[in-house]
């Protein structure tokens, strides 16, 4: 989704970097293409304040110097309560009556003014039987997106498209696990540290996209209450809660049943809307990692999540990579990876 933001001529690139500008930190992933396959660059991640301009500005500058990026076109996204996603049915029409009727079609699942937005919309299925049209509507405030783009601009980088960020995981996942995807229906969650993204795809298809207003810092400051201590060092309790094992899960269960029942009231709807339920959920994010997430998911879904590598459908054997970074970060990518390879 480009929400219409012109480019300016630039001669064709063989690299692109993914810039994810999170809500704590910013991840880049830079690829290289050569044919049909896609080869990692260098990516990295850096602690950031997504709500302080400056800082950020500075920790996105500092991240490209310290992994030397080499290309400065960037793909970015958006995600939160500025962004609507919605899947919808129009009847078929010319494609110069469809960019006329979508802003009208829009208007209707916007809770703010469609003046104030930017509109976008992909069709995902021409239903000749019915003469209809299934359509993608995606609207983001101007505002929120056009202060992406400048943070993005201002750190040195020249950005193409701006992507939401479940279409960026949805696009990782398909090329990671082509396999998982053929036949079935998977959710996918990306755990970031203000909202989950929550996606379904089913046959190379997205289905259904939404944000849920629970994420890492909700378990932060759970965390960080019930021990008496920072916020940091209770992301840090967090991901490796070691003696406070039994405590983290106590204080944490009211989040986490949250989380969980946000993810059944999706999975609920989907399947009213669709008529089928999902096989599988796969999960990501930088609070993926929880020790007690596994076990908790498992209950309440009564099958087992998936933790899977987005950095899977990238080739690494260019060499030089530190090998315990990646591993240790790897579930982080979801988004960068697939902005990088849009």
């Amino acid at each position: 989704m480009n929400f219409n933001i012109s480019k300016k001529n630039q001669p064709k690139i063989k690299n692109r970097v993914g810039l994810d500008i999170g809500s704590s930190s910013v991840k880049m992933v830079e690829v290289a293409f050569s044919g049909e396959s896609s080869n990692l660059v260098c990516l990295g991640m850096k602690k950031a304040s997504g709500s302080v301009r400056e800082p950020l500005i500075e920790a996105i500058r500092s991240l490209s110097s310290e992994i030397k990026i080499a290309s400065k076109e960037a793909v970015i996204s958006v995600s939160g309560p500025s962004v609507i996603v919605r899947f919808v049915s129009m009847p078929k029409m010319r494609d110069d009556e469809l960019k006329s009727a979508i802003r009208f079609e829009a208007e209707k699942h916007m809770p703010f003014p469609i003046s104030e937005c930017i509109v976008d919309y992909h069709i995902l299925k021409k239903n000749d039987k019915e003469n209809k049209l299934e359509i993608l509507l995606v609207a983001a405030k101007k505002d929120f997106v056009m202060n992406k783009v400048s943070i993005a601009e201002e750190s040195g980088f020249s950005v193409s498209a701006v992507d939401v960020d479940t279409f960026a995981i949805a696009n990782t996942f398909l090329k990671s696990l082509p396999q998982a995807s053929a036949g079935k229906t998977s959710a996918l969650l990306n755990i970031g540290s203000n909202f989950t993204n929550m996606g379904i795809v089913g046959d190379g298809v997205l289905h259904f996209a939404r944000d849920i207003a629970i994420g890492g810092n909700d378990f932060n400051q759970a965390i960080s209450k019930a021990l008496n201590i920072d916020v940091k060092s209770a992301e840090d309790v967090k991901l490796s809660p070691k003696d406070h094992l039994q405590e983290v899960a106590v204080c944490t269960k009211g989040v986490m049943g949250n989380l969980l029942d946000e993810t059944r009231l999706s999975l609920n709807y989907y399947e009213n809307q669709c008529g089928k339920g999902v096989d599988d959920i796969y999960i990501s994010g930088g609070s993926s990692v929880m020790p007690s997430l596994e076990t908790l998911f498992q209950e309440a879904f009564e099958s087992k999540p998936v933790f899977w590598d987005p950095l899977n459908c990238i080739d690494k054997s260019r060499g030089g990579f530190d090998k315990a970074f990646i591993e240790r970060t790897k579930s982080s990518f979801a988004v960068a990876v697939g902005l990088a390879l849009r």
